[in-house]
């Protein structure tokens, strides 16, 4: 949301607060203030979505539900006050309910007036009734941490302080789109598909900044580079996943470097003008999450692959801001090949591209994308020759195994 757009929810929302405060004094306990409206907002913390409700145009969040968020929630009936906490905890979440499927903005149910008195670390927030629950506006949680909404995408979300990290504005962590993105590393010694060290280390040095890498999770939940567990890649490995420290110890092919998370992140450092698009095989937000969580200071180094549209909104809420929308995981040919469609929600939503299999990029597909100003990316595709008339049909980019 741009500044403007700031200044006038938090004026609105100081009204709204200001003529409740008010009328409070005349009110009695129960008595209708407001109304919750059906909406098409969704609201996160740390990138996990809470149940978010509509006040007359205000996001609210219940207060209880915070104790699955990182907060501590307690409620003290003799005085009739609910103290929050933020305690640092972990963020586990509830179970979202069915949002209505009345027309956005109709009237759900009535906000009801309270008694109840609302503290946010001692600090008081304003707090309504709704269905004998206690709902606290969504934006006295800014003191929390950073706060971004995002109205292309309806997507209000919060990350807290302790994160290390903060949400932004910023478009693109990525200067400028390469005309070819190295699939799975690069090739090395004749071998494709690797995600080995040798292989990356050789794509660096023919000039490429954009690797495309494969993630699994290994047994003991660390993220590994691998397309899948199979002794294609090494007579070591099984069908069965192994440990991180297991898989360091495997030579891919039988002779090159395994990578794990944590070795991708020192070669990150080391080559700091690289960027790395995920393809995860496993739960693509989970591992996501996890790499949010654990190397912060790299997250711009990332551009996740998602798979549908459902995960643009708990990745973005991550922290993430170049994001790709790849089709290859959709089972039903007529969504994937309805280019005007998707090519509308990238271009709502901000997303950094959209990648296609080659086979599916005809004129009208790539005209679709060219028309909404949506980069595409097609896969995969070897040789100068098919790749310069990818380039010359509109086509972005490629992904690639070679780097000539």
């Amino acid at each position: 949301m741009k500044p403007t757009k700031h200044f006038w929810l938090s004026v609105s929302l100081v009204s709204l607060c200001a003529v409740l405060t008010l009328c409070a004094a005349a009110l009695r306990i129960g008595d209708t203030v407001g109304y919750v409206l059906s909406s098409d907002i969704t609201a996160y913390i740390n990138g996990v979505q809470i149940p978010a409700y509509n006040i007359d145009g205000h996001l609210g969040v219940v207060a209880e539900d915070l104790n699955a968020y990182g907060f501590a929630v307690t409620y003290d009936d003799a005085t009739r006050t609910l103290a929050i906490t933020y305690r640092h905890g972990a963020v586990t979440g509830v179970e979202i309910p069915k949002t209505s499927s009345l027309p956005v903005g109709s009237r759900v149910c009535p906000v009801l007036h309270t008694d109840i008195k609302t503290y946010l670390d001692g600090r008081l927030s304003e707090s309504y009734n709704i269905d004998g629950r206690t709902i606290i506006p969504f934006a006295q949680l800014d003191v929390y941490g950073s706060r971004l909404y995002d109205d292309g995408a309806r997507l209000s979300m919060l990350l807290t302080s302790d994160t290390g990290r903060t949400l932004s504005e910023q478009a693109r962590t990525l200067t400028s789109l390469p005309k070819k993105i190295i699939h799975a590393g690069g090739s090395i010694g004749g071998y494709a598909g690797s995600n080995a060290k040798e292989a990356m280390d050789a794509s660096y040095a023919a000039g490429c900044r954009v690797l495309e890498i494969d993630f699994l999770f290994s047994a003991d939940g660390v993220p590994v580079c691998l397309h899948d567990w199979s002794r294609f890649y090494s007579n070591t490995l099984s069908e069965e996943p192994c440990t991180a420290a297991a898989f360091e110890d495997v030579k891919i092919f039988n002779l090159y470097t395994s990578m794990t998370l944590p070795r991708l992140a020192a070669w990150l450092d080391a080559h700091p003008d690289v960027h790395i698009v995920t393809d995860v095989k496993d739960d693509n937000v989970e591992m996501l999450a996890y790499i949010a969580a654990q190397y912060p200071t790299l997250i711009g180094r990332f551009i996740p692959q998602i798979y549908s549209r459902e995960e643009f909104a708990p990745v973005r809420a991550l922290g993430y801001t170049d994001i790709i929308f790849t089709l290859y995981k959709m089972t039903d040919y007529t969504e994937k090949t309805d280019a005007a469609s998707i090519a509308a929600f990238a271009s709502r939503v901000g997303l950094l591209a959209v990648t296609a299999d080659v086979v599916l990029a005809d004129a009208p597909f790539i005209d679709a994308f060219t028309a909404a100003g949506v980069p595409l990316y097609v896969h995969t595709v070897n040789g100068s020759a098919a790749q310069e008339n990818c380039y010359a049909l509109g086509i972005t980019g490629v992904y690639t195994d070679y780097t000539e």
